[in-house]
This record gives structure tokens, C-alpha cells and sequence, in this order.
């Protein structure tokens, strides 16, 4: 990334936070004190097992997430299953090659979060594709080959070289912020750009 302005924001599509953060990240990016930018990070690589929704970890942070959703003016669906992401982050490469990537992408965490769609499966991914127009052959054959998977997965490599390891992670003026923060953590971290630019 050139723009010193740009701020990395690495999420996944099953996890609530990614999605409470981008929206409060969205919010603070039209101020114009940073450009946002959106990267993938598979939760779970296959053919690694599956994560358990019901593993006590994950059940405590969607109870916190919940709250804040609901502190947000937003609301979730707990899911009956945690689906490998590749093929949804392959989709939303293939919107943006088409000009509908913000819509692709926000498709995609509604589907899981608030619809309770499985994610992983191409079929499901075709029918949300078709909400937007793409064409569902073309589509499906794009999902079908992994067209689109080498870059999913360099994106990852790129940021595990970078130091990271969990969603949500924000990369910022060689600095990370892990995690779900709260509002001074999220101010003073990005207060660390100002600092940077003087």
C-alpha cells in the first residue's frame, strides 16, 4: 500500500466483529483521515477442520458481539455452522472485477450474520450473486475452477508476513490493532497516523 492514508482492515466473513468494525470504521473514513481498505483472511483453511459454533470461545464472543450489534442499531443471527470462506472471499474478488465489490461484499456478511445462509457452499453463493446481476453461469464457472483462489490465498500469506493472525486485525502506519477495540483503543489508534504525518 503507497497511500500513507490507507488502512488495512484484515476480516473474514464469519466473524461479527469484522462486520461491527467496518461499520464503524466507515463511519470514521469519511472524515478523510484515512482510506479503507478491506483485505481477506480465511478464518479456517481447508481442509482444516471446521470451527465448532458451539465451542465455549466462540458462543462468549457472539453473546459480546450481540450486545454491540444491538449498541450499534444492527442486528445478527447467531450461526448453526462457522463454513470455510474462500469460495465467499473468491465471490467478492470476482464483484470487484465486475464494478460490485462493496455490494458483494456487504451481500456476504448479511447472508451469514444476519440470514444465516451457509456461506461456503457455491449454489448459495450463485443465488446471492444473482442479486446483483452477475451472471450465474459465469459465476458458478469462476467458483467452480478457483479462479480466483490464488489470490485469496496470497492475500493471506501477505498477512501472516505481516504479523497477522487473527480477524479482526487493523494495519496502520506499521502498527496492528487485534480484536474487537473499544472506542479509546480504536481513537488512539488511529490517532497514531496524525503523529506519523507531523
Amino acid at each position: 500500500m503507497n497511500d500513507p492514508r490507507t488502512l488495512q482492515f484484515y476480516f473474514d466473513y464469519v466473524d461479527p466483529a469484522c462486520l461491527l468494525l467496518e461499520h464503524r470504521l466507515r463511519s470514521l473514513a469519511r472524515g478523510g483521515r484515512f482510506v479503507l481498505s478491506v483485505e481477506p483472511f480465511e478464518v479456517a483453511v481447508p481442509p482444516a477442520p471446521l470451527v465448532d459454533p458451539g465451542r465455549p470461545e466462540i458462543v462468549q464472543h457472539w453473546e459480546e458481539m450481540e450486545k454491540e450489534a444491538e449498541r450499534l442499531g444492527l442486528e445478527l443471527e447467531r450461526p448453526w455452522i462457522i463454513p470455510w470462506t474462500r469460495k465467499a472471499h473468491e465471490l467478492a474478488l470476482f464483484g470487484k472485477s465486475k464494478g460490485c465489490f462493496r455490494e458483494i461484499h456487504d451481500t456476504l456478511f448479511r447472508a451469514y450474520l444476519v440470514e444465516g445462509l451457509d456461506i461456503g457452499r457455491v449454489d448459495i453463493l450463485v443465488s446471492l450473486a444473482r442479486r446483483h446481476r452477475l451472471d450465474e453461469s459465469e459465476t458458478k464457472a469462476v467458483l467452480d475452477v478457483d479462479q480466483e483462489a490464488e489470490t485469496v490465498t496470497a492475500k493471506r500469506q501477505e498477512a501472516l508476513e505481516q504479523g497477522v493472525s487473527r480477524t479482526p486485525t487493523l494495519f496502520w502506519h506499521g502498527q496492528q490493532l487485534r480484536g474487537y477495540p473499544d472506542e479509546k483503543r480504536l481513537r488512539d489508534f488511529l490517532a497514531l497516523g496524525a503523529q506519523n504525518e507531523t
